[in-house]
């Protein structure tokens, strides 16, 4: 067996799973909003507004926005604690590399009904409504994630150049989804996931910063 057939057979596998993991998280975020789209859940003005910016009809396509997005942070959660560990264990490579894209691809999800269907690809609302708080980093942020994966998933190795940019994106994505949640979440559950974002990724550094130290001092 050639070095490119288990390259691509290992490929293959890792994308079932990655594929798997995303459909059953956007199954739940689309669950969750269907059975909540009678519930006043999520409000209908925006930050600080006094008049909705969304239609009461659309009160599922709102949960939908905010559950997709819960489900991405949940998928990128581990993904920033094993990215630290990439080049040391090829377990957690793989790990990172399925939660890294299956968070992409429930990301795109939501992107797309928050952009499309909640503000019908109009940019001008988006870019003026307070309830999206940076729409052209948030447009660059998807455009370099979309980079990463793609690199992530064609290149067998990592140069020092991706590297870096992995590096900078997952730092602007730990960033986006921090602020999102924990600062700026509407409900407890979203602030929770902030924090607990935080958490793991504070640990995470952490034991890397151990494992480095115990590496140094071997």
């Amino acid at each position: 067996m050639t070095l490119f057939t288990t390259f691509v057979r290992t490929r293959l596998s890792t994308l079932i799973t990655t594929l798997a993991l995303a459909a059953a998280l956007l199954g739940a975020a689309f669950l969750a909003a269907w059975l909540t789209r009678d519930t006043p859940l999520f409000s209908l003005l925006p930050p600080g507004g006094n008049v909705a910016d969304i239609q009461p009809d659309q009160r599922q396509d709102l949960h939908r926005t905010f559950f997709t997005i819960w489900a991405s942070l949940l998928l990128a959660m581990p993904a920033l604690g094993l990215v630290w560990f990439n080049s040391s264990s090829k377990l957690a490579a793989r790990g990172w590399l399925v939660f890294w894209s299956a968070a992409w691809l429930v990301f795109v999800v939501h992107f797309y009904w928050a952009v499309s269907v909640i503000f019908g690809n109009d940019w001008e609302r988006i870019r003026h409504t307070a309830r999206v708080s940076a729409p052209i980093l948030d447009t660059v942020f998807a455009v370099w994630w979309t980079l990463d994966v793609c690199l992530a998933w064609l290149l067998s190795a990592s140069p020092w150049w991706v590297r870096v940019q992995r590096a900078g994106v997952h730092l602007l994505a730990f960033v986006l989804f921090f602020m999102g949640a924990a600062r700026e979440g509407e409900l407890l559950t979203s602030r929770g996931l902030g924090w607990a974002l935080a958490a793991v990724t504070a640990c995470a550094m952490v034991a890397w910063g151990v494992r480095r130290w115990r590496a140094v001092r071997a």
